[in-house]
């Protein structure tokens, strides 16, 4: 595309849109290689952090070395998560009622048989294609048990940041395999194991901003407009007001992306495929809550606090003594209800106490759509980022932030400043893969994990019938 001439000088080195991790990670990486350059922020919320939520608890694995790097970057030290409930019981939906144990069982083979087939995702020579049936139809065919779909279903939306039936196989298959894998996103959504760092959301946006106190953030600024030249791009917020920057990146995720208004038009080949499917369910919200309490509630009764309720879909755990964190997915219309049956759900099981918190913290966003395939190339001088859009190893979690949020840096700094952009810059720019595109499964151990309820009742009595037939044939043919 042959982009025209601007005729005004640019203000900005750097503009970021969007203040989340990604955002940040971008303006530390770019002051830290190169401190002159004049970057800005624009934030169209009145908080930083994005989807990182205020005064909250998120995770982070060991394998995760570029998040763990950029925290030692920024002077946090991480602590290892409190294994001292890990032996009292943990209170899932999916844990109780006379279907637990097979429901249980069948969504263990489920996820192993994913897992499992996850690996050739993962290459890149595998080429998407549109199959006949979605992730819904997918989990309601091998999956019987109504404990074990919820839980599927309910897995798919948060990664996915679509209803099942809105997401093709390979849509979902690609990307928790550039999350980790499946049983990683497991881990990171429902499970909370003692193996996690905990890094305080709060703590560490206050360290960021102590490293780059050259950067201006504007809070309460929504970009709508980006107008892209071949000499510099203009941005124009709501109010009229236009940011010209020598290089743009975009660190919101591609639902909002294409809620901005393009001059010229974006690309064809940067843009994600369309919703499959219906594609008329309306989307759905996340609202994250912090809840502290004079005690424990939950040791009490003998649980450890780790908490799962399909319906509605609330995921929480004990993040400090007498501190529950967690989130709830529900639909715009419910909003205004949400902290009463976030209240109910918890004192169902945990006793009327959860009722009456001595603090109380929410805050709620749109949930993030995930691209199959990572947006990796910028356009010109507009460059992606975001861990929804272009994260790599760790999409749509922390580390996946870090990644994405450094890469647009180094992509950013080639345009304005190429002069120091390092070598190790553009080896580290590259695409980090948790698992090697060589592994190879079994072909009995894969044969085995396609095994469910469904098709080993069909083999049955398939091979029952046929049994059956044979021993009818050859008592008649015996009587003759």
């Amino acid at each position: 595309m042959d982009l025209p001439f601007g005729t005004q000088t640019p203000e900005l080195d750097v503009l970021i849109v969007g203040a989340g991790l990604s955002g940040l990670a971008s303006a530390l990486k770019i002051q830290t290689k190169e401190s002159t350059l004049k970057v800005r922020i624009i934030e169209a919320s009145d908080r930083l952090g994005g989807q990182l939520g205020q005064n909250a608890i998120r995770f982070v694995d060991g394998e995760q070395k570029d998040m763990l790097d950029f925290l030692t970057l920024i002077q946090l030290s991480p602590r290892r998560r409190r294994s001292d409930n890990d032996r009292l019981r943990r209170c899932w939906d999916l844990d109780r009622g006379l279907t637990a144990l097979p429901a249980k069982f069948e969504l263990g083979r489920y996820i192993e048989m994913l897992d499992l087939r996850m690996p050739k995702f993962r290459s890149k020579r595998f080429n998407l294609r549109e199959r006949v049936s979605n992730m819904d139809q997918h989990i309601c065919h091998h999956l019987f048990f109504n404990k074990s779909r919820n839980f599927m279903l309910n897995l798919v939306e948060l990664v996915c940041g679509l209803p099942a039936n809105e997401v093709d196989y390979d849509v979902f298959m690609s990307v928790c395999s550039s999350c980790g894998g499946l049983k990683m996103l497991i881990d990171f959504y429902f499970t909370h194991p003692s193996s996690f760092y905990e890094v305080s959301t709060q703590q560490l946006i206050e360290n960021i901003l102590e490293q780059m106190q050259f950067t201006t953030v504007t809070l309460n600024c929504r970009a709508v407009k980006v107008e892209h030249f071949k000499n510099y791009v203009q941005v124009t917020d709501e109010r009229e007001q236009k940011h010209t920057a020598q290089a743009v990146i975009l660190a919101i995720p591609w639902n909002k992306v294409q809620q901005l208004e393009f001059d010229p038009r974006i690309p064809k080949a940067f843009l994600p495929p369309l919703a499959t499917k219906s594609g008329h369910n309306p989307r759905r919200l996340i609202t994250q809550f912090h809840l502290r309490y004079g005690k424990s509630v939950w040791a009490e009764l003998g649980y450890s606090g780790n908490f799962l309720s399909s319906q509605p879909m609330v995921s929480g755990h004990e993040c400090r003594m007498s501190t529950f964190c967690g989130y709830m997915l529900h639909s715009p219309e419910e909003q205004d209800d949400v902290l009463e049956d976030l209240m109910d759900a918890l004192a169902e099981q945990f006793g009327e106490e959860m009722r009456q918190p001595l603090e109380c913290q929410c805050s709620t966003d749109e949930l993030s759509v995930a691209m199959h395939k990572p947006q990796t190339k910028p356009w010109h001088r507009v460059i992606w980022s975001s861990s929804s859009a272009v994260g790599t190893s760790y999409r749509s979690l922390m580390g996946g932030a870090v990644q994405s949020g450094v890469r647009a840096a180094v992509n950013a700094l080639f345009v304005v400043r190429p002069q120091v952009v390092s070598w190790k810059d553009m080896l580290d720019e590259r695409q980090n893969r948790t698992t090697p595109d060589g592994v190879r499964t079994g072909r009995l151990r894969g044969l085995l994990s396609r095994l469910n309820l469904y098709n080993v009742t069909f083999y049955s009595f398939f091979v029952l019938g046929l049994i059956w037939l044979l021993n009818l044939g050859y008592g008649r043919a015996s009587a003759s």
